[in-house]
C-alpha cells in the first residue's frame, strides 16, 4: 500500500497509519454496503460529500454492514490540548470509520479528507485502517480572485466548482474583487471591471471584448460588448451562500482609492483633481463629501444585499498602489501630505463599514508602509482612539522574495497589527504556467515567524496552476512542510498517478526544474517573463507598447546566445519526457491533460525559437535554403496549431479566450514569415529572414494581436 501520508494535501499534522486496507464494501451497479450515520443535529454536508464520493464510484444506497460515523464534539478528550478552529480526528477501524470535528468545519474536513482516502479495486471499495487528528496552523486560508484575468466570463457553474475545489484542499477564504482591477487590454481599452450591479448607479456597467483564432472551428472567434455574468445575472449572493455551505468564507474586494478609473470617470465631481480643478478621471477628492456619499452608497448596498443575508462581516477596502496620479491636487488636498491624506480616508470608510457591521476590515500594506511608512506605533495609537483597530487586517502582498516587504526593518514593527500575507499561485493563464512554489514558501515561512492569521494568495482560477495551489494548501494547513519541497513533488505525484508514483515524480521534478521561479532573488521565471508575449511588453513598460516582438526577444538570445540556447535546449530536454509520459499515463483526468498541455507549451515555445533562430543563421551563411525554412515553419505551425486545439478542448471556457489569444500571436508571426517567403520567392526574389526585424512580413493581423 502506499504510505497514507503521501496521498494526503494537505498533509495532516498527526497520521498513526495501521499500513492494513479494511474492505468497506462489495458493490454491483446498484448498491454498495456502506451506512452513513450522523450523530446529534449537524448539517448533512460533510455527509453528502462522502456519499457524491460513493456514487462516483458506484451507484450507492444506506443499506450495509460498513459503518462510518459523523459527529461533532468539541468536548471530546482528543482535542484537549488543541485550541483551534476546524480540528477534526478520524479513525478507522475493520467495522467503523469515526468523523469527529471539533466544529461544524471540523467535520466537514474530516469528510474531505476521507474522500480523498477513499480507492476501488475489482469491484471494492477501500479504506485505509488508520487514526488522523488534524487541524489548522493558521485560521486563514485561501485566494483573491481579481475581477479581471478570466473571473469576467464566470458563470454561476464556474463559481461554485472554484469553491468545491477550495474546499477539496481545505482552503477556506475566496475575495473577490467586485471592483478595482486595471490595465490595458490588447486593443488599449481599459479593462476594469464591476461585478455588483450598483441598483442606486445603474450606469456602472463594464463590457468586455474578446478575439483569438480558433483551430477547432478554423476561424476567428470575436465578441464585443460582454457583460461579466457575475454582474449581468447578480451572482455574488448565490457564491456567498454556496460558499458558506462548504465551509468557504466569501468577501468582496472593493477598491476604494488606487485601482479606480470607472467611478471617477461617470462621477467626474468625485475625482482626483489636476492643480486647475480639472478632473483627472482616476483616483478621489477624499476632501470632497459627494465621494464618500458614493463610496458609502455603493458599500451599504453591498453590505445589504449580498453580506448581511449571508452573515458574512468581512470587506476588502484594497488602496495598494495609489501613486501620484490618483492623489487629488485641489485646493483642499495639494498642501496635504500624502500620508495624511490616506490615514484619514482609511480612518472614514474603516469606521463606516464598522457602524454597518463588518468585523474585518482588509488593507494592503503597500501605501502605507513602503511609501508612507506609517504602519507603526503611531498608527496603531490612532486606530484605537477611532476604534478600528480590531477591525483592521493588514494584507501583506509579494510576489517576489517577502524580505523585500520589510525593507530590512525590525520584525516588531510588521506583527503589531492583524496581518495576512498574499502570494502568487499564479494568475497570468495566458502565457506560458508558472510554478510559484519559492514564493508561495518563502511568504508561508514569514506569516509563520511573525504569527500572522493567514495566507490569501493573489490568483485566478485555472487548473494549470493546480499544483500552486495544493502547495498554497499544504503549507497554510500545516506549516510543518514549508521547507519541503521535494517530499511535496513526490506526494502530488502519489496523489494523481499512484500506480505510477516514482515515474510521475521524476517526470514533476523535471517540470519543476523549468516551472520555477528562477532565483530565490527576482522569482522570475525565464520562459514566461523573457520569451512569452505578454510578459516581453508587460515588462519593459519605458520604451512603448506594442514591443517588437518577436524581434526584440531573438535580439535577447543572439545578445546571450550561449546562455539562452543552452537554456531553450535544457527546457526542451525536460519537457520532451514529460509530454510522453503524460500521453501514455492511462489517467484520463483533466489534470493529466492540463500538464500534457503544459508541458507540450515548454516544448513548442523552445522549440520554435530555437529552430527559428538556428534557420535565421544558417538561411544567412548559405547553409539551408528557402525550402528548408519553408519546411521547419510549417512543422512549427502545425505544433502550434496542435497546442492550440488541445488547449480549446482542456482550458476551462473563461479562460481559453486570453490563453488562445496569446498563443495566436505566436501562430501568426510563424504565419506571416512563411506566406513572407513563399510570395517572394514566387516573383523570383530571393526572401531576407532577419528574426530582429520581422516589420517586412508582418500582416495587419499580427499588428492587431501584437
Amino acid at each position: 500500500m502506499t504510505d497514507i501520508v503521501k496521498t494526503l494535501i494537505p498533509k495532516p499534522q498527526k497520521v498513526e497509519d495501521r499500513k492494513e486496507l479494511v474492505k468497506i464494501a462489495e458493490f454491483n451497479k446498484f448498491s454498495c454496503d456502506v451506512v452513513l450515520s450522523i450523530e446529534g443535529d449537524i448539517p448533512c454536508e460533510a455527509k453528502n460529500l462522502i456519499k457524491k464520493k460513493l456514487y462516483d464510484i458506484c451507484v450507492t444506497d444506506t443499506l450495509g454492514s460498513y459503518k462510518i460515523t459523523l459527529k461533532t464534539d468539541s468536548q471530546n478528550p482528543a482535542f484537549k490540548d488543541i485550541d483551534k478552529n476546524e480540528a477534526y480526528f478520524i479513525d478507522i477501524s475493520e467495522t467503523e470509520a469515526v468523523l469527529c470535528g471539533i466544529d461544524e468545519a471540523g467535520l466537514f474536513y474530516a469528510a474531505t479528507t476521507l474522500v480523498q482516502m477513499l480507492s476501488s479495486k475489482c469491484n471494492d471499495i477501500f479504506l485505509p485502517k488508520c487514526y488522523i487528528l488534524d487541524w489548522p496552523s493558521f485560521e486563514k486560508r485561501g485566494h483573491f480572485v481579481e475581477s479581471r484575468y478570466g473571473s469576467e466570463f464566470f458563470t454561476l457553474s464556474d463559481w461554485y466548482d472554484f469553491v468545491d475545489y477550495m474546499a477539496s484542499m481545505k482552503l477556506n477564504r475566496l475575495t473577490i474583487g467586485v471592483y478595482g482591477c486595471w490595465g490595458h487590454q490588447y486593443d488599449n481599452r481599459k479593462m476594469e471591471y464591476i461585478y455588483v450591479p450598483i441598483k442606486k448607479y445603474p450606469e456602472l456597467k463594464t463590457p468586455k471584448n474578446s478575439k483569438y483564432y480558433s483551430v477547432k472551428e478554423n476561424k476567428w472567434v470575436h465578441e464585443d460588448d460582454i457583460i461579466p455574468p457575475i454582474y449581468n445575472e447578480d451572482l455574488l449572493g448565490k457564491i456567498i451562500a454556496y460558499g458558506k455551505k462548504k465551509n468557504v468564507l466569501v468577501k468582496p474586494l472593493f477598491n476604494s482609492l488606487g485601482h479606480n478609473t470607472l467611478l471617477p470617470a461617470v462621477f467626474p465631481e468625485i475625482s482626483a483633481k489636476e492643480d486647475d480643478g480639472t478632473p483627472k478621471k482616476i483616483g478621489f477628492c477624499t476632501n470632497n463629501d459627494k465621494t464618500y456619499e458614493v463610496l458609502f452608497n455603493i458599500y451599504d448596498e453591498i453590505i445589504e444585499r449580498y453580506l448581511k443575508p449571508n452573515e458574512i462581516y468581512d470587506f476588502h477596502i484594497g488602496l495598494d498602489e495609489v501613486g501620484e496620479s490618483y492623489i487629488c491636487r485641489c485646493e483642499k488636498c495639494r498642501d496635504k501630505e500624502h500620508s495624511y491624506l490616506m490615514t484619514e480616508h482609511i480612518i472614514k470608510l474603516c469606521k463606516h463599514l464598522k457602524e454597518k457591521g463588518m468585523k474585518h476590515v482588509y488593507i494592503y500594506h503597500d501605501m502605507l508602509y513602503q511609501e508612507f511608512d506609517i504602519i507603526n506605533e503611531k498608527l496603531k495609537e490612532r486606530f484605537i482612539s477611532e476604534g478600528i483597530y480590531d477591525e483592521v487586517v493588514i494584507d501583506w502582498w509579494s510576489y517576489e522574495d517577502p524580505v523585500h516587504l520589510f525593507y530590512n526593518k525590525a520584525d516588531g514593527v510588521n506583527n503589531i497589527f492583524h496581518s495576512v500575507i498574499k502570494p502568487d499561485t499564479g494568475y497570468y493563464h495566458w502565457a506560458i504556467p508558472t510554478e510559484n512554489n519559492e514564493n508561495i514558501r518563502a511568504c508561508a515561512l514569514l506569516a509563520k515567524k511573525l504569527s500572522f492569521e493567514g495566507i490569501e494568495s493573489y490568483s485566478s482560477m485555472e487548473y494549470c496552476y493546480d499544483k500552486n495551489y495544493l502547495t498554497l494548501a499544504d503549507v497554510s494547513w500545516n506549516d510543518n512542510e514549508i521547507e519541503k519541497i521535494d517530499e511535496f513533488n513526490e506526494r502530488y505525484a502519489c496523489k494523481y498517478y499512484p500506480e505510477k508514483a516514482v515515474q510521475a515524480a521524476e517526470i514533476f521534478n523535471g517540470l519543476h526544474n523549468i516551472m520555477k521561479d528562477e532565483t530565490r532573488e527576482s522569482y522570475i521565471n525565464r520562459a514566461c517573463y523573457k520569451l512569452e508575449y505578454y510578459f516581453y511588453g508587460y515588462r519593459n513598460k519605458q520604451t512603448g507598447l506594442p514591443k517588437d516582438f518577436p524581434g526584440g526577444v531573438y535580439k535577447l538570445i543572439a545578445e546571450n546566445e550561449k546562455e539562452y540556447t543552452h537554456y531553450l535546449k535544457f527546457l526542451k530536454e525536460n519537457a520532451a519526457p514529460a509530454v510522453e509520459f503524460f500521453v501514455n499515463s492511462g489517467n484520463v483526468s483533466l489534470i493529466n491533460s492540463i500538464w500534457l498541455l503544459t508541458s507540450m507549451h515548454y516544448y513548442a515555445l523552445s522549440d520554435e525559437y530555437l529552430t527559428i533562430y538556428s534557420l535565421y543563421k544558417d538561411y544567412n551563411s548559405d547553409k539551408c535554403d528557402a525550402a528548408k525554412v519553408i519546411n521547419e515553419l510549417e512543422r512549427l505551425i502545425s505544433q502550434r496549431e496542435k497546442l492550440m486545439l488541445l488547449a480549446e478542448e482542456v482550458r476551462i471556457p473563461p479562460n481559453r479566450s486570453t490563453y488562445l489569444r496569446n498563443m495566436s500571436v505566436f501562430r501568426q508571426y510563424m504565419l506571416d514569415l512563411r506566406d513572407y517567403f513563399k510570395k517572394t520567392l514566387e516573383i523570383g526574389k530571393k526572401p531576407k529572414l532577419d528574426v530582429m526585424d520581422l516589420s517586412y512580413a508582418m500582416s495587419s493581423k499580427f499588428e492587431f494581436l501584437r
